[in-house]
């Protein structure tokens, strides 16, 4: 299953990933948020309160730039490809790095979605370990310090 993310909207995405769907041997799911267009080759919802079952259950996610969508994608071992919304705010360095280190697919533009997909079949992405979280320690340290 390929499992597709626009946020609030992407209607780019949307129209290009609807109109290779019929050509690919997979399912396809896309959240389509607040976009205009409304695909007719996929099934789709605008919002839901969690996408982790749609996250494990895809082969595939294809996501804009969003950074809570990237690394729960990631932690969760999926392979993702990540495309930039010109309309939206962007983690540009984020999605750059992640490409580069080959944790993630970047697909410049939605003209090259369809290839994308295909190179991804055989793409060897590189499995993503969450650092170590010391967030509650930092914490502690200062509540102690600061005699609050």
């Amino acid at each position: 299953m390929i499992f597709v993310i626009s946020g609030w909207f992407f209607d780019d995405l949307l129209e290009e990933m609807d109109r290779i769907a019929p050509k690919l041997k997979e399912h396809v799911i896309a959240q389509i948020g607040n976009s205009k267009y409304i695909p007719k080759n996929m099934k789709w919802f605008r919002f839901h309160d969690s996408f982790y079952t749609y996250y494990k259950k895809s082969d595939v996610v294809i996501s804009h730039y969003g950074a809570g969508t990237i690394f729960e994608v990631l932690r969760l071992g999926k392979k993702l490809i990540c495309i930039e919304n010109p309309e939206m705010i962007r983690n540009p360095d984020i999605v750059d790095e992640l490409s580069r280190l080959g944790y993630l697919m970047k697909c410049k533009n939605v003209r090259d979605l369809e290839a994308c997909i295909k190179k991804s079949k055989n793409f060897k992405f590189k499995k993503y370990e969450s650092p170590e979280c010391k967030i509650p320690e930092k914490i502690d340290e200062f509540v102690k310090n600061s005699g609050i």
